[in-house]
Protein backbone atom coordinates (compact mmCIF):
# COMPACT_ATOMS: atom_id res chain seq x y z
CA UNK A 1 0.00 0.00 0.00
CA UNK A 2 1.25 3.75 -0.77
CA UNK A 3 0.56 6.55 0.83
CA UNK A 4 1.71 9.77 -0.54
CA UNK A 5 1.98 13.07 1.32
CA UNK A 6 4.02 16.39 1.43
CA UNK A 7 6.16 17.11 3.81
CA UNK A 8 6.91 20.34 5.90
CA UNK A 9 10.25 22.72 6.30
CA UNK A 10 10.78 26.19 7.37
CA UNK A 11 13.96 26.96 5.86
CA UNK A 12 13.71 25.30 2.01
CA UNK A 13 10.58 23.40 0.54
CA UNK A 14 10.62 20.04 2.33
CA UNK A 15 9.30 18.61 -1.21
CA UNK A 16 6.98 15.37 -1.87
CA UNK A 17 7.30 11.77 0.07
CA UNK A 18 5.78 8.69 -0.50
CA UNK A 19 5.47 6.51 2.89
CA UNK A 20 5.74 2.63 2.10
CA UNK A 21 3.84 0.22 4.55
CA UNK A 22 4.69 -3.25 4.94
CA UNK A 23 3.76 -5.50 7.46
CA UNK A 24 5.77 -7.66 9.92
CA UNK A 25 7.42 -11.52 8.47
CA UNK A 26 7.35 -11.44 4.95
CA UNK A 27 11.28 -12.03 5.25
CA UNK A 28 12.64 -14.14 2.71
CA UNK A 29 15.84 -16.23 2.62
CA UNK A 30 18.36 -18.20 0.49
CA UNK A 31 21.80 -19.62 0.68
CA UNK A 32 24.81 -20.43 -1.35
CA UNK A 33 23.54 -24.06 -0.84
CA UNK A 34 20.04 -23.92 -1.73
CA UNK A 35 17.84 -23.10 -4.92
CA UNK A 36 15.38 -20.67 -4.51
CA UNK A 37 13.85 -18.30 -1.88
CA UNK A 38 11.75 -19.56 0.53
CA UNK A 39 9.98 -17.14 3.67
CA UNK A 40 11.77 -17.06 7.13
CA UNK A 41 11.46 -15.43 10.52
CA UNK A 42 14.41 -12.92 10.62
CA UNK A 43 13.13 -9.72 12.25
CA UNK A 44 16.78 -8.31 12.06
CA UNK A 45 16.18 -7.78 8.19
CA UNK A 46 12.32 -6.77 8.35
CA UNK A 47 11.65 -3.42 7.09
CA UNK A 48 8.15 -2.58 8.43
CA UNK A 49 8.04 1.01 6.77
CA UNK A 50 10.03 3.48 4.98
CA UNK A 51 9.86 7.51 3.64
CA UNK A 52 11.18 8.42 0.50
CA UNK A 53 10.95 12.36 0.12
CA UNK A 54 12.17 14.50 -2.96
CA UNK A 55 13.81 17.69 -1.84
CA UNK A 56 15.32 20.97 -3.03
CA UNK A 57 18.69 19.76 -2.73
CA UNK A 58 18.42 15.65 -1.63
CA UNK A 59 16.45 12.23 -2.10
CA UNK A 60 15.81 11.16 1.36
CA UNK A 61 15.11 7.86 2.81
CA UNK A 62 14.06 6.56 6.13
CA UNK A 63 13.28 2.79 6.77
CA UNK A 64 12.15 1.71 9.89
CA UNK A 65 13.16 -1.81 10.88
CA UNK A 66 11.55 -4.94 13.24
CA UNK A 67 14.83 -5.02 15.17
CA UNK A 68 17.58 -4.13 14.11
CA UNK A 69 20.83 -5.75 14.96
CA UNK A 70 24.67 -4.95 14.45
CA UNK A 71 26.75 -7.68 13.71
CA UNK A 72 27.22 -9.67 10.28
CA UNK A 73 27.13 -8.17 6.93
CA UNK A 74 24.15 -5.78 5.66
CA UNK A 75 23.20 -4.43 3.04
CA UNK A 76 20.48 -1.98 2.04
CA UNK A 77 20.16 -0.75 -1.09
CA UNK A 78 18.61 2.30 -3.07
CA UNK A 79 18.35 2.43 -6.64
CA UNK A 80 17.06 6.06 -8.06
CA UNK A 81 15.19 6.32 -11.30
CA UNK A 82 14.90 9.65 -12.58
CA UNK A 83 14.19 10.66 -16.29
CA UNK A 84 16.76 8.43 -18.52
CA UNK A 85 18.97 7.48 -15.74
CA UNK A 86 19.21 4.99 -13.07
CA UNK A 87 21.88 5.54 -10.15
CA UNK A 88 22.83 2.83 -7.82
CA UNK A 89 23.92 3.07 -4.58
CA UNK A 90 24.45 0.39 -1.60
CA UNK A 91 25.07 0.83 1.97
CA UNK A 92 27.13 -1.38 3.55
CA UNK A 93 27.71 -1.85 7.35
CA UNK A 94 29.75 -4.74 8.44
CA UNK A 95 30.07 -5.99 12.05
CA UNK A 96 29.70 -2.79 14.69
CA UNK A 97 30.74 -0.32 11.91
CA UNK A 98 28.61 2.55 10.91
CA UNK A 99 28.83 1.27 7.03
CA UNK A 100 30.09 2.74 4.09
CA UNK A 101 28.02 4.00 1.21
CA UNK A 102 28.90 3.10 -2.56
CA UNK A 103 27.93 4.20 -6.05
CA UNK A 104 27.65 1.79 -8.91
CA UNK A 105 29.60 4.16 -11.63
CA UNK A 106 29.81 1.91 -15.09
CA UNK A 107 29.91 -1.66 -13.29
CA UNK A 108 32.15 -1.01 -10.60
CA UNK A 109 31.14 -0.03 -6.99
CA UNK A 110 32.97 2.98 -6.04
CA UNK A 111 32.76 4.98 -2.21
CA UNK A 112 30.73 7.87 -2.57
CA UNK A 113 31.80 10.83 0.05
CA UNK A 114 28.62 12.98 -0.67
CA UNK A 115 26.00 10.93 0.41
CA UNK A 116 25.47 10.15 4.08
CA UNK A 117 23.81 7.94 5.86
CA UNK A 118 22.93 6.68 9.73
CA UNK A 119 21.99 3.71 11.01
CA UNK A 120 20.34 3.53 14.42
CA UNK A 121 20.22 0.40 15.75
CA UNK A 122 18.70 1.19 18.90
CA UNK A 123 16.00 3.35 16.95
CA UNK A 124 15.41 0.46 14.05
CA UNK A 125 16.22 3.18 11.75
CA UNK A 126 18.43 3.62 9.03
CA UNK A 127 18.26 6.98 6.76
CA UNK A 128 20.00 7.75 3.44
CA UNK A 129 20.28 10.87 1.58
CA UNK A 130 21.52 11.53 -1.66
CA UNK A 131 22.48 14.41 -3.20
CA UNK A 132 20.49 15.18 -6.13
CA UNK A 133 23.91 16.36 -8.07
CA UNK A 134 24.96 12.45 -7.86
CA UNK A 135 21.83 11.33 -9.77
CA UNK A 136 23.91 11.59 -13.45
CA UNK A 137 22.70 13.96 -16.32
CA UNK A 138 20.08 14.16 -14.51
CA UNK A 139 21.10 16.56 -11.28
CA UNK A 140 18.27 18.56 -11.33
CA UNK A 141 15.16 15.88 -11.91
CA UNK A 142 11.53 17.16 -11.86
CA UNK A 143 11.01 13.86 -10.09
CA UNK A 144 12.51 10.22 -8.97
CA UNK A 145 11.17 6.76 -8.34
CA UNK A 146 13.00 5.30 -5.66
CA UNK A 147 13.49 0.94 -5.50
CA UNK A 148 14.50 0.02 -1.36
CA UNK A 149 15.66 -3.37 -0.39
CA UNK A 150 18.11 -4.77 2.18
CA UNK A 151 19.87 -8.08 2.68
CA UNK A 152 21.53 -9.40 5.73
CA UNK A 153 24.31 -12.49 5.63
CA UNK A 154 24.80 -14.56 8.65
CA UNK A 155 28.25 -15.93 9.65
CA UNK A 156 26.92 -19.62 8.30
CA UNK A 157 26.42 -17.77 4.69
CA UNK A 158 22.36 -17.49 4.50
CA UNK A 159 21.07 -14.35 3.66
CA UNK A 160 18.03 -12.74 4.16
CA UNK A 161 16.06 -10.05 2.44
CA UNK A 162 13.32 -7.81 1.94
CA UNK A 163 11.72 -4.48 0.99
CA UNK A 164 8.87 -2.18 1.95
CA UNK A 165 7.45 -1.80 -1.44
CA UNK A 166 5.66 -5.60 -1.29
CA UNK A 167 5.34 -8.66 0.42
CA UNK A 168 7.51 -10.53 -2.11
CA UNK A 169 10.89 -10.92 -2.39
CA UNK A 170 11.27 -8.79 -5.49
CA UNK A 171 11.14 -4.93 -4.70
CA UNK A 172 9.32 -2.80 -6.96
CA UNK A 173 9.95 1.23 -7.39
CA UNK A 174 8.22 3.83 -6.12
CA UNK A 175 5.52 5.57 -8.20
CA UNK A 176 6.80 9.26 -9.43
CA UNK A 177 7.90 11.61 -6.20
CA UNK A 178 8.19 14.98 -7.84
CA UNK A 179 10.54 17.93 -7.23
CA UNK A 180 9.82 20.24 -4.81
CA UNK A 181 8.54 23.55 -6.14
CA UNK A 182 10.75 26.38 -5.28
CA UNK A 183 8.69 29.48 -4.22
Amino acid sequence: MLVASTGIAAAAPAGHAVVLHDGPGDVWTFSDSTSGYELAAQPAADVLRARVTHGSYAVTVRMVFDDLQRGNIQWYYCDVHTPGATAWFILEARGHGKGTFYQDVEGEWLPVPRVSHHIDYASDVVTMRIPRTVLGKFGDPPWVRVRLHNVLRLPDATFFTDNPMTADRNAAFTPRVPAPVDG
